[in-house]
């Protein structure tokens, strides 16, 4: 065999182990980001491989009378457990106006709140939210609807009296718990608040013009006295006196004081219900 051929069998040799090492030993790869949790982003604009959170709180068509506390089951990464998750959530009315977004939420054990800073009036709202991690973030949820309600009246059903000292017999009817005797004086003063509120908002839906009284004209308001504006004057008007004797039970009144009261508006009057 000639020198030629052994030559040309060498190279051939030799290009074979090379493209066969080539095959069985690949360069060695760093961990990349998809397998971190990362990736570009998908279709739905995510960047996270996490499932969306799962809306639970409030439900679908629910109502409620409150500030909602929103609540949804935690994301799960897809491939891999994903630590450092943080929740955002999204409010929206039902017609699709911006309300708010939630600042980051640290995820609870199982499932993440975040209880709403923003007053929402009555009318249908909807939510959904969706798992972060620094700047990168998961799909959102389904959005879900709910409904805000007017709360639950604290006036009792009219017709209402007009006169003032008919009034005042009124409230004290209509809530009786209200007045009972052996309680303690916080007990006592937040009843005195309530009855106090109750007196001035049946006045309203009359046509009186009946206030808190600012004590003294300071910030805090009286508990057993309000104001009356009346034939172009401002009254002041006792309406539990010795009400701070709490071993007995309450009993309220009407008596009309010199005109010297400081009158402050009751903020958010309950609906009239006459």
């Amino acid at each position: 065999m000639s020198v030629r051929i052994l030559s040309a069998m060498s190279v051939a040799a030799a290009l074979a182990l090379a493209a066969a090492c080539s095959n069985d030993s690949p360069a060695p790869l760093t961990p990349s980001s998809a397998e971190l949790g990362e990736a570009d982003a998908a279709p739905d604009g995510s960047t996270l491989k996490v499932t969306a959170p799962s809306p639970m709180s409030p439900a679908a068509g629910a109502e409620i009378d409150d500030d909602p506390v929103f609540q949804v089951g935690n994301s799960r990464g897809r491939f891999a457990a994903v630590a450092g998750l943080e929740y955002r959530f999204e409010v929206q009315t039902e017609g699709g106006q911006f309300i708010v977004n939630s600042p980051k939420v640290a995820p609870g054990d199982g499932s993440t709140s975040w209880k709403i800073t923003t007053f929402l009036d009555q009318g249908t709202f909807r939510y959904r939210a969706r798992a972060e991690r620094g700047a990168t973030y998961g799909p959102w949820s389904d959005w879900v609807s709910f409904k805000i309600t007017a709360p639950p009246s604290l006036l009792p059903p009219g017709p209402y009296p007009t006169n003032p000292q008919e009034i005042v017999r009124f409230v004290q009817r209509s809530y009786p718990d209200r007045g009972k005797a052996r309680v303690t004086l916080a007990k006592r003063k937040a009843d005195m608040a309530f009855l106090r509120d109750r007196i001035i908002e049946v006045g309203l839906c009359v046509g009186h013009v009946m206030g808190r009284n600012r004590k003294r004209g300071g910030p805090q308001h009286s508990f057993d006295f309000l104001a009356w504006k009346h034939s172009g004057k401002t009254w002041g008007v006792d309406i539990a006196g010795g009400y701070d004797a709490t071993k007995k039970p309450l009993i309220l009144s009407w008596r009309v004081h010199a005109p010297r009261a400081f009158f402050d508006p009751l903020p958010n009057p309950e609906r009239c219900r006459n």
